[in-house]
């Protein structure tokens, strides 16, 4: 009942957003349905400077796109999936989030996580330099200070290369490690550590 009330006042806050291209953007996920992907997607769903939402993945990707499409915000969703759906879940987009790759497993060195990522990255890569050379890239997939040069590499190649629209993204390395330090130096919430050192 409240949301019907509720409902026209959002939709005259969301036509204001629109009067700016910046207010509109059309913002790509390669890798939407990972561990990563999925909740980066929900964050970019309920941004009021996302208007179009393009989900791409290997598998999967239909239905991530299915759940976001549900929650009430401007932003347009669309799920695509399988390399053949590559080339049009990019077209037209601003900005390109890459969080696709594996994440490092235990044993795995930094050598096998590049060797399998790399390969991933740069055919993604390749696909945003044919398709959106303009879009402003973000870089999740690990190693990233790896992926970061084997992008800027491809872009070069296609002659569409700018320093200034290509991006590591570290956010989600540093927020790992401070909780890692934090609850090893029982900094963190107390129902993390030991209750008794927070009851002296």
């Amino acid at each position: 009942m409240f949301s019907r009330i509720a409902r026209p006042t959002l939709c005259i806050a969301n036509r204001s957003l629109t009067t700016s291209s910046q207010n509109n953007a059309k913002v790509a996920v390669l890798g939407a349905s990972g561990g990563i992907g999925q909740p980066l997607s929900l964050l970019l769903k309920n941004s009021p400077l996302v208007g179009e939402l393009s989900l791409f993945d290997i598998a999967h990707t239909p239905g991530v796109a299915a759940d976001l499409s549900h929650i009430e915000t401007r932003a347009h969703v669309t799920g695509y999936m399988g390399p053949d759906q590559l080339n049009a879940a990019l077209k037209g987009c601003d900005v390109v989030v890459i969080p696709a790759g594996v994440p490092r497993k235990p044993g795995m060195t930094r050598d096998d996580l590049f060797n399998t990522n790399a390969t991933i990255v740069a055919t993604l890569a390749d696909a945003v330099a044919r398709n959106c050379p303009e879009a402003m890239i973000c870089i999740i997939a690990n190693p990233v200070n790896s992926t970061i040069p084997i992008t800027s590499e491809v872009m070069k190649k296609y002659g569409v290369y700018n320093p200034n629209r290509v991006f590591g993204v570290t956010t989600l390395d540093i927020v790992r490690a401070n909780a890692f330090v934090a609850e090893q130096m029982c900094l963190w919430l107390p129902l993390v550590c030991n209750n008794t050192h927070f009851s002296k």
